[in-house]
């Protein structure tokens, strides 16, 4: 935790609008009331009976977030942790453009151009902490914030060190973002490269890789067991006027992603290196 400071969080600090919610808090604008600065502070009400597990959990989350932060200037920014009797409070960098869900949620879809820059930002951060063992663990358009123009990722709720020759085992991330070896239980930085597939491929179609349904509909009638065994053993469907015009290389580059076994799935490294981002540089999109 931070050093107490003398004034109640709540005293310096004006809550505002909510931005989000998250699996173990709601994230909400404030306002530093002395300095007017906006900040994003993540509201975790205190457990009664979890304190100790609590407050170490959310200081490992810290110590990762900082280290993310370290590697890639993409990472928003960690400020703090605070708390009083009811709440901790973890302060943010707050990053004004709205997220990628947001836009896919205005616009439908992303064109390719458009989704080559994008895609460039988020590996980038990908790499960056891939080269630094570091696993991201929730990535989703709900988790890219724009900053200005360029993405900027929050919700570090997920991230992981790396060693090799030992996996990861804990349940972490959303459902339909879930490589095939999570939920098998064992699984390393292979599974964010999946989640970066499945990114890709509904931010160009405003679907999910392996189900022809709106995502909504989606969310709203499959349970785990249907959603589990799809991802397992279903390929990925092209299938739809929405793929009309898209290029072959971009289709090549997110089956490389959504590769089930994770030995043969693109690394960060190699995606960079895929035909589909040559031709965005020629093309100065990136």
């Amino acid at each position: 935790m931070s050093p107490a400071p003398a004034e109640p969080f709540l005293s310096r600090y004006a809550l505002g609008d909510p931005l989000g919610q998250g699996a173990m808090g709601r994230v909400v604008s404030a306002t530093n009331r002395a300095t007017g600065e906006e900040v994003a502070v993540k509201v975790v009400c205190k457990h009664r009976n979890a304190g100790r597990h609590q407050r170490s959990a959310l200081h490992r989350e810290a110590v990762l977030w900082r280290k993310a932060c370290a590697a890639s200037p993409q990472a928003g920014r960690f400020m703090s942790i605070e708390e009083d009797a009811s709440n901790y409070y973890i302060v943010s960098e707050k990053c004004h453009g709205g997220s990628l869900q947001q836009m896919l949620d205005d616009r439908g879809a992303l064109s390719e151009a458009e989704l080559s820059q994008v895609a460039w930002c988020i590996l980038t951060f990908l790499t960056d902490l891939h080269s630094n063992s570091i696993y991201y663990g929730d990535l989703k358009p709900g988790n890219v914030i724009l900053k200005d123009v360029y993405p900027c990722h929050s919700d570090p709720g997920c991230l992981n060190l790396v060693t090799p020759g030992s996996p990861l085992r804990s349940l972490c991330g959303s459902p339909l973002f879930l490589a095939p070896e999570i939920i098998r239980g064992s699984y390393s930085l292979p599974a964010d490269m999946w989640a970066f597939g499945v990114t890709l491929y509904m931010l160009i179609c405003n679907r999910m890789p392996f189900w022809l349904e709106p995502i909504a509909q989606l969310e709203q009638t499959l349970d785990e067991e249907s959603i589990n065994s799809t991802i397992l053993y279903s390929p990925v469907l092209f299938a739809g006027q929405q793929w009309r015009g898209v290029s072959e290389e971009l289709k090549d580059l997110i089956c490389g992603l959504l590769e089930k076994d994770p030995s043969r799935r693109l690394t960060a490294a190699q995606a960079m290196q895929h035909a589909w981002f040559t031709t965005a540089r020629e093309l100065c999109l990136v």
